[in-house]
């Protein structure tokens, strides 16, 4: 009897050795050879569920983005205005090991990304979801008479944005100077000036 074979598995496995590589050696490691010595696939193993590096670095992307979209909902679901506002920013934050690992893989992507029309849609297909979910909070907020700023919600929303995929970067580049507490410190204060 042939074995069954779990190509969805197979798939989550690559995926799972491509952030290994990224978060021991950088994207530059993400070679197909090493990629299939890191996952225990024979050379040329990889072909049946990636056509290339690039591919194979979307799927990552995605699945880093999806794994922070599984955070995102019960943080915004359970709260509303500015704690919702507060808990979104605060997935999208390199906080602990498994965000910061996600941070490394979205740096590397971006790199990546510069090159490959495809890739950068869907950077910036999922940031525009982020920020159709802050604006909501956002909203949400003012009709809470949470955020009485006369700032306006796209200028919140853009700053927001880039101070999260920011500290990002900085967390990746800058570990030292961009410590879970301070990225907390400096949204609290960001947010406390539009109350």
């Amino acid at each position: 009897m042939p074995k069954i074979v779990d190509h969805d598995e197979r798939r989550r496995l690559i995926i799972e050795s491509v952030w290994a590589l990224i978060s021991r050696r950088g994207l530059a490691a993400v070679t197909m050879r090493e990629l299939a010595a890191e996952a225990g696939f024979a050379n040329g193993g990889l072909a049946p569920y990636f056509r290339d590096k690039d591919e194979i670095l979307l799927a990552a992307f995605q699945y880093a983005c999806a794994a922070t979209e599984r955070r995102l909902a019960p943080a915004i679901a359970e709260s509303r205005g500015l704690a919702a506002l507060r808990g979104l920013c605060h997935e999208l934050m390199p906080l602990d090991d498994t965000r910061l690992l996600e941070a490394r893989v979205v740096i590397a992507f971006c790199d990546r990304a510069l090159y490959a029309p495809g890739m950068s849609s869907a950077y910036q297909a999922t940031t525009a979801r982020w920020r159709t979910l802050m604006h909501n909070c956002l909203a949400q907020a003012r009709l809470l008479g949470e955020v009485r700023t006369s700032v306006p919600d796209e200028r919140i929303v853009e700053t927001l944005v880039a101070v999260v995929l920011g500290f990002q970067a900085n967390a990746v580049l800058t570990p030292a100077a961009t410590t879970p507490e301070r990225q907390l410190e400096v949204l609290e204060g960001l947010l406390d000036s539009y109350v």
